[in-house]
């Protein structure tokens, strides 16, 4: 209720007011005695009538004066009493009336300048009571004649024709005033909207003259004294600029005084002032220029708004995002935040430099713009779970200018407010392409022969089992061969460890060079070697492979420093799926035995 009365008149000036009203009325009531007087100069009404109502009128005056100067109008519904003031200025009206002896019809226009008085204050339903008592006083009126003076009336059809008269033109009092009080009411309700509008938005009104000193300055809380929290605040008849300030600077307020002299209208000029505790507060004001009817520029109105926590807030807020952002450039993970329709927001410094982009110039951008079409393509799906609200996590790959390539491992997270909208989500990129080195380097290790470079037996029966699986599946053969070298143990006995292990890296490259890409070379053993040659149309096709190899090794190695030119053998053994078997180890056996039934051959073949 307290605000709801901030702006109300005080109880002193509403009676003054009315007093005012009331004088006004007073000089109609004159006018009335004095149209009276005239119409007794002319014989139209004795005197007597005009002392009457003169009396009356004084006296009516007098009690209303009296009440509303003691205040005892105020305890009634009506505090102005124009419904009481309506109704005795027609009773005494009907009275002078009753009393005429021509120009009644006349007299009678009184009413509707009685009803005029009413016509701002009363209600529709109130103007329908007062308009039926005139009617029914003039009814009255018109009887009483008839019995009592009917000498006055030489016509009474004209004396009722007078009524109808009345009671026709009466009503339009009701049917204009309600317009009336529903405009007035309207305009209430719209000034109460943007006052309450006004309160809520600003902390204080202003207005300055047309020098633009300082005329006024009210706060709309009663009970606060922000405006006046100021060290050195600017005080009535001063310029806003005269006042010590904090902020804006002397470009600032040249440049506030040039658009004031302009009078044009501003919104939110910040400055800021020294407070009576030490502290900067910051103030924004908004203001019009006002002009009289005649165009003459009065001054500015306007209003204002202590913003001084908005503003501390927003350093905090800066001071924490600078934080944040040194905090970001400073991790090796690239870090993104994407709004819902998956525009950029933030990117830190790792971003920008592994990417080749300026932060500052995607802000904004879709992930299409900065990523490229084509990687758009291949991620799109994963943006689309992470924006449904669930989190993702993804690899990929990408090629630098310089050729090089790089892993990278992608988290999505959805952000997500208090209520649990998605508002975008944030991506923490990071470079696993080390990772992915050292995960191949200790797959290699465990999967290769660290001699020569070959699978070992563990990647080996890995593929045996693979190229079994194909074959099954296909109903096709493939072919396995069992590969033991003649004559190693001599060469390292002779030439030591180094040039066998050189002998070895040599055999297994001439191997390689005898088969395709898609078959598997292995090491086995010391000297034994395999190969699973899967895609053979028969027996034939696979001893066509072992005879090359055969040959490839025939020729002599050349090991050591000096060279040493060392003649090596090799026996080899060949089993075929599923003729010879259907599992691998049955498969190797089968080929392990061939194999050393061909280097048994081979011994033989020497000493015959």
């Amino acid at each position: 209720m307290k605000r709801e009365m901030r702006f109300a008149e005080p109880v002193e000036a509403r009676q003054a007011l009315r007093l005012r009203r009331f004088g006004l009325a007073t000089l109609s009531y004159v006018l009335a005695i004095a149209l009276t007087c005239v119409a007794w100069a002319f014989g139209a009404v004795p005197a007597s009538t005009v002392l009457e109502a003169a009396l009356a009128f004084f006296a009516i005056n007098a009690g209303l004066y009296a009440v509303i100067r003691s205040g005892l109008n105020l305890r009634f519904k009506d505090p102005s009493l124009t419904r009481f003031q309506i109704v005795a200025a027609i009773s005494v009206l009907m009275f002078i009336v009753y009393n005429m002896n021509e120009g009644r019809e006349v007299a009678l226009f009184g009413c509707f300048v009685v009803f005029l008085f009413g016509i701002f204050r009363l209600t529709s339903r109130e103007f329908v009571v007062i308009t039926l008592y005139t009617l029914a006083v003039y009814a009255l009126v018109i009887n009483l004649l008839m019995h009592f003076r009917p000498a006055a009336i030489p016509r009474v059809a004209n004396e009722w024709m007078a009524w109808l008269g009345l009671a026709g033109f009466l009503p339009c009092f009701t049917i204009i005033g309600e317009q009336i009080n529903r405009l007035r009411i309207r305009m209430r309700e719209s000034e109460a909207r943007f006052q309450r509008l006004t309160e809520m938005t600003s902390d204080f009104f202003w207005e300055t003259d047309a020098e633009h000193r300082l005329r006024e300055r009210r706060s709309f809380d009663l009970g606060s004294r922000r405006t006046s929290q100021f060290h050195q605040p600017p005080r009535v008849g001063e310029r806003r600029w005269e006042a010590p300030s904090l902020s804006p600077d002397k470009a600032g307020w040249e440049a506030h005084r040039t658009m004031l002299d302009a009078r044009l209208p501003f919104r939110n000029f910040e400055l800021s002032r020294l407070s009576a505790d030490g502290t900067e507060r910051h103030i924004s004001i908004s203001g019009d220029p006002a002009f009289d009817a005649r165009g003459a520029f009065q001054g500015y109105v306007g209003v204002g708004t202590d913003i001084t926590q908005r503003k501390r807030a927003e350093l905090a807020f800066r001071d924490s995002a600078h934080s944040l952002r040194i905090f970001a450039d400073n991790i090796p993970a690239m870090t993104e935040s994407w709004d819902k329709h998956l525009r950029c927001r933030f990117a830190n410094r790792a971003f920008g430099d592994f990417f080749g982009v300026c932060v500052e110039d995607i802000l904004g951008k879709h992930v299409r713009e900065v990523l490229g079409e084509g990687v758009f393509e291949e991620i799109e799906g994963q943006f689309a779970l992470a924006l449904q609200g669930q989190p993702v996590v993804y690899e990929r790959t990408r090629r630098l200018v310089n050729g090089e390539t790089r892993h990278l491992q992608v988290k999505l997270l959805p952000d997500k407010d208090g209520e649990g909208n998605i508002l975008g989500c944030f991506s923490v990129t990071t470079d696993i392409t080390e990772h992915k080195l050292a995960e191949e380097r200790i797959q290699r290790v465990a999967h290769h022969d660290s001699l020569t470079g070959l699978p070992n037996r563990l990647l080996f029966n890995d593929r045996l089992n693979q190229a079994l699986a194909g074959a099954r599946r296909d109903a096709r053969p493939f072919a396995l061969l069992y590969l033991d070298l003649n004559d190693f143990k001599p060469v390292n006995d002779t030439l030591g460890h180094g040039a066998g292990d050189e002998l070895l890296r040599q055999a297994a490259g001439r191997i390689r060079q005898q088969v395709r890409e898609s078959d598997t070379v292995a090491r086995i053993g010391g000297d034994e070697f395999t190969v699973i040659l899967p895609h053979i149309a028969g027996r034939e096709e696979a001893r066509l492979v072992a005879a090359k190899i055969v040959a490839a090794l025939a020729i002599p190695f050349g090991l050591g420093e000096p060279r040493h030119e060392v003649h090596v053998g090799i026996s080899i053994g060949v089993a075929v799926y599923p003729t010879d078997a259907r599992d691998a180890e049955t498969l190797i056996r089968a080929a392990d035995a061939n194999m050393y039934q061909a280097k048994q051959k081979t011994y033989l073949s020497l000493f015959q």
